[in-house]
């Protein structure tokens, strides 16, 4: 049986080397044919491009050189307007003769003067009735709006001179849009065949070329019998000139070449073929000792194991000894893997909950969940907006992107020689210990860092939200407990003390909490003042803020006093009109309470709290006063004191936002503060840039954005008109705003 084993592995690879080689013989020549057909239309394509660049340069040269003499040179001017000094004809026939023998296409060049029917050409001068190419004039007068060249032609200057074949161009005369004559330009066909001709092999390769009317241009004599042992490989046309161009390879010349090559491919094949025919034969036989060999091991384990003489098949052998093995693996490290997760998740929970004793010590040792260093750090991220969470991704989606975030701060954390352990403490919560060498300061540097990275990627890449609390750094993992519990109060102090989402227990305020009756006077004081349209209830809600920014009291406290706030707001003004009520009830106050919940900062919750405020206070202002122009006008300047930064506040912005037409609007400032609209924007957007200047470092392009212009030009154009100087100059002399009216 292992004889037939041996020819069996021999023999099955011969098929598949002669179908390889086949193959690979087949594809080969294909391939280097269809290479061949690529690159040779490919350098067709080249040259015959170039070779329509060459001649459109040189007429375009032609042209250019002419117009140039014509526009410089007074005398063409002064022959047009009919002079009669000899002299200046002289110069003209001069100049004629220089431009034709500086360019040696130039066939002839000769100016029409149409009020007395005179032609001026390189000879001298003669009249139009005796001019052979009298018919060519007569037909470009007819047609003076057509720039081109024309179609091939003949050309004499008189009826018993040799007819000679160009192409022309005629400009109207004085330049450029004079009707007093025409200069015509003569391009001499036969030099453009001798350039063409010049850049043209035409013992490997063909060029056709026709004018705008069907006629052949190149080559002059018996052009078609030549280009048509060949195939047409490229058609260009020529934009300037009008002509078609059409290249190609002369038959027998393409792949000659080719030949040479299959014959040196062929023999390199036998040889290859042969080569692998006895490397085939020693290398089976050299395999097929080990397989003789472990099978041999099988079946003795097999026979004793089993006490069964029966015989298999070599490769049964082997598939079942496989199989077997594969299985047995497969179920230990399952149940390894199972086992080892469940012990580090318990090792986990048990060290942050501050177990202690001669255990703890052995399980670390045994599962090496981190490398012993010198500090240790615990860290907390928490997924904002949970529910959110829930309801965008099912549970499969779920558990992948609580993976990727333990993998990416862990990865992360490495970068900055931290070594971290992440376990999931709470459906919306994930815990981490940090190991790593360095003094307590530099250990919360950079783990504050890799925090503020792994928040950014999570946000930017799979659009999570994070938050995350860094408790303190301690010396051993007796320690853990504590820094869990500091983790855990950093998070609860998110609003106040957390930096782009991250909170450090170093952050948090020494002493007592504060009492919340504080908090409380202040609320209602704001909303007393709200009630009485005093403006200074915007002064206690900041002094609100500062507080809350001071004494850092929990987020759940700040929510609670936001609460509070609004339903102290809502019961003094939602009854008093629908607009109101619309305010604190419904889809929209539902929204900006979502919209507060989810603020990452006390600063961003501030905003979005005078945000609403803002324009409740608006309608508020806008019901309890009488709709006088007196309450508009108050109304409107408001709005432009709350939104003169806005680079689209204008005339028609306050009509629409008013239900007012701008005309309306426009008299009404007029009549209450005795100027424009226009005006009081600008001086109250430059009262504000001069506070900016004197008293802030920003520049002037971030003023400008903050005054309300896009850009720093216009910016400093009306400030300099305004003010007296320019932005630079009024920061540079330190002068003071003046005060506003």
């Amino acid at each position: 049986m292992m004889r037939n084993w041996y020819f069996r592995l021999l023999f099955s690879y011969f098929p598949i080397l002669v179908l390889a080689f086949s193959i690979i013989i087949f594809l080969s020549y294909i391939v280097v044919n269809e290479t061949t057909r690529k690159e040779t239309k490919k350098a067709d394509g080249i040259a015959t491009g170039y070779t329509i660049d060459r001649v459109e340069r040189a007429v375009r040269e032609i042209e250019m050189t002419i117009l140039n003499e014509a526009a410089k040179n007074p005398n063409f001017t002064l022959y047009m307007n009919r002079s009669t000094d000899l002299e200046v004809k002289y110069a003209v026939v001069r100049s004629l003769r220089a431009i034709m023998e500086d360019n040696k296409l130039i066939h002839s060049v000769y100016v029409y003067r149409r009020a007395d029917g005179t032609i001026l050409t390189d000879y001298g001068q003669s009249e139009l009735s005796s001019f052979g190419d009298r018919a060519f004039i007569g037909q470009a007068w007819n047609n003076l709006e057509y720039r081109g060249w024309s179609p091939s032609r003949e050309y004499r200057e008189s009826e018993i001179a040799q007819p000679a074949a160009v192409i022309s161009m005629y400009k109207r005369a004085p330049l450029p849009f004079g009707d007093d004559g025409l200069i015509v330009i003569n391009v001499d066909l036969y030099e453009i065949e001798k350039m063409i001709g010049g850049m043209t092999n035409r013992q490997l390769s063909f060029m056709r070329v026709r004018d705008a009317a069907g006629q052949l241009v190149y080559p002059p004599d018996d052009g078609d019998d030549a280009a048509a042992e060949g195939k047409v490989l490229t058609t260009a046309r020529s934009e300037r000139l009008g002509w078609t161009f059409e290249s190609g390879i002369q038959a027998g010349q393409l792949f000659g070449w080719v030949s040479v090559i299959s014959y040196v491919w062929v023999a390199i094949a036998s040889l290859t073929f042969a080569a692998a025919i006895v490397y085939l034969i020693w290398i089976t036989k050299r395999n097929y000792k080990p397989i003789r060999l472990m099978v041999n091991r099988i079946q003795t384990l097999q026979l004793r194991n089993e006490g069964t003489g029966r015989e298999l098949d070599d490769l049964a052998v082997i598939d079942r000894a496989l199989e077997k093995l594969i299985d047995q693996a497969r179920d230990y490290e399952k149940e390894k893997r199972e086992s080892a997760a469940i012990q580090r998740r318990q090792l986990f929970l048990d060290l942050i909950a501050g177990e202690r004793g001669r255990h703890i010590g052995e399980r670390l040792s045994k599962l090496n969940p981190l490398p012993e260093k010198e500090r240790y750090a615990v860290a907390i991220a928490r997924l904002e907006q949970y529910e959110s969470f829930q309801s965008d991704y099912s549970p499969g989606e779920q558990n992948l992107m609580k993976y990727a975030l333990g993998n990416v701060m862990q990865e992360l954390a490495l970068s900055e020689e931290l070594y971290a352990w992440g376990e999931w403490a709470a459906p919306d919560r994930i815990a981490f210990i940090l190991a790593a060498d360095g003094d307590a300061a530099s250990v919360k540097t950079r783990l504050r860092r890799t925090a503020s990275v792994a928040r950014a990627w999570m946000e930017e890449r799979l659009r999570i939200p994070l938050s995350f609390g860094i408790g303190s750094v301690v010396d051993g993992w007796r320690g853990l407990h504590e820094a869990y519990c500091a983790a855990l109060t950093a998070m609860d102090h998110q609003l106040s003390i957390g930096r782009d989402a991250v909170a450090t227990s170093d952050d948090l305020p020494n002493g007592a909490q504060r009492e919340m009756y504080k908090y409380m006077q202040l609320c209602t004081e704001c909303v007393q003042k709200f009630r009485l349209t005093d403006e200074t209830w915007r002064e206690k809600l900041e002094l609100l803020f500062r507080q809350l920014e001071a004494d850092a009291p929990r987020d759940e406290d700040i929510h609670s006093l936001l609460r509070l706030l609004l339903q102290l707001l809502g019961r003094e003004l939602k009854e008093l009109s629908g607009n109101l009520g619309g305010h604190f009830e419904g889809e929209q106050a539902e929204l900006w309470r979502s919209r507060f919940a989810y603020a990452p900062s006390l600063r961003e919750m501030k905003a979005l709290l005078l945000e609403y405020l803002n324009e409740i206070y608006r309608t508020y202002v806008a019901i309890s006063e009488t709709k006088s122009y007196k309450a508009m006008i108050a109304e409107m300047r408001a709005y432009i004191q709350e939104n003169f930064a806005n680079p689209d506040l204008s005339l028609k912005h306050l009509s629409d936002r008013f239900q007012i037409s701008g005309k309306y609007a426009s008299y009404l400032f007029k009549l209450e503060y005795d100027m424009k609209f226009v005006d009081y924007l600008v001086r109250l957007r430059m009262q504000h840039a001069e506070r900016l200047l004197a008293y802030g470092d920003d520049t002037i392009q971030d003023i400008a954005l903050k005054v309300g212009y896009a850009n720093s030009i216009t910016f400093g154009r009306v400030f300099k008109r305004t003010v007296g100087v320019t932005p630079s100059d009024y920061r540079r002399l330190k002068m003071r705003p003046s005060a506003p009216q």
